[in-house]
């Protein structure tokens, strides 16, 4: 029994031995990691880590700039939010500025108004003139001392008509006074001096005489009335000029406060 019990623990020694040198065998087969490879790997890690920081480090830096860029561009309109005038200074500005295009346009209809009106009396003019061409002849102006209608109607010759006119109001024509005096009998002239015939040329120029008489008088009032008009279209064309200069003036401010 003895001699059992001592095979046996030498078995159980011969397993353990057997046991530990294939254990040693295989820990001599498994190769150690190198310190070279650990310090590569870690080498790695460390160099991809600090790519990353760079990469956000420069988007941040991309990201402030653009914050600045946001920064200048809200600062300048606020100030020109500050430099324009308030609300109600442009709505007083819009409502005269429709008030002066309205304003503008009456001037204008006005204007065309006096134009025509002006036009159709050239066209009364012409036609006088064609009447007194047919009773007192072409010459009609000399002979009744009238002035030149192209002056009425050539622009720029105020002053002349003017002058034209009153000389012709204020100096009754000599031809006519002469033919009157020649026409009408003196009374202190006695009346066996003229014959038949002169009494009889007399009767028929009377009418004639008196018919020019009432056309010269009634070309003295149109040029009255054509004085009057040019004098108040020459008003109107001035204001229509005034209030276009003020009409452009007020659009100018108008482009520059929206812009």
């Amino acid at each position: 029994m003895f001699t059992f019990a001592l095979h046996a623990s030498r078995g159980k020694v011969e397993h353990i031995r057997h046991h530990t040198m294939r254990r040693a065998q295989s820990v001599r087969h498994y190769a150690r990691p190198s310190l070279a490879l650990a310090a590569d790997d870690l080498g790695m890690l460390r160099e991809g880590d600090e790519s990353n920081e760079d990469v956000l480090r420069k988007q941040l830096l991309d990201k402030d700039r653009e914050n600045d860029k946001l920064r200048t561009q809200v600062q300048i309109l606020q100030d020109q939010l500050a430099q324009r005038p308030p609300l109600e200074t442009i709505q007083e500005l819009d409502r005269e500025y429709k008030n002066l295009e309205l304003l503008l346009q009456g001037t204008q209809r006005e204007n065309e108004r006096c134009m025509a009106e002006l036009e159709r009396a050239k066209t009364r003019e012409k036609m006088l003139e064609r009447e007194l061409t047919r009773l007192a002849g072409e010459n009609w102006q000399s002979n009744l001392e009238l002035g030149s209608t192209a002056s009425v109607i050539l622009p720029g010759g105020r002053s002349n008509i003017r002058h034209a006119r009153s000389n012709t109001i204020s100096s009754p024509s000599p031809t006519l006074n002469l033919t009157r005096n020649q026409a009408t009998p003196s009374p202190d002239r006695p009346r066996s001096r003229m014959n038949p015939q002169q009494e009889q040329q007399q009767n028929m120029a009377s009418p004639t005489l008196a018919h020019i008489d009432q056309v010269r008088m009634l070309i003295l009032g149109m040029e009255q009335r054509l004085q009057v008009r040019e004098e108040k279209l020459g008003k109107v064309v001035e204001r229509a000029e005034g209030e276009g200069r003020r009409f452009e003036q007020l659009r100018t401010e108008i482009s520059v406060t929206d812009a």
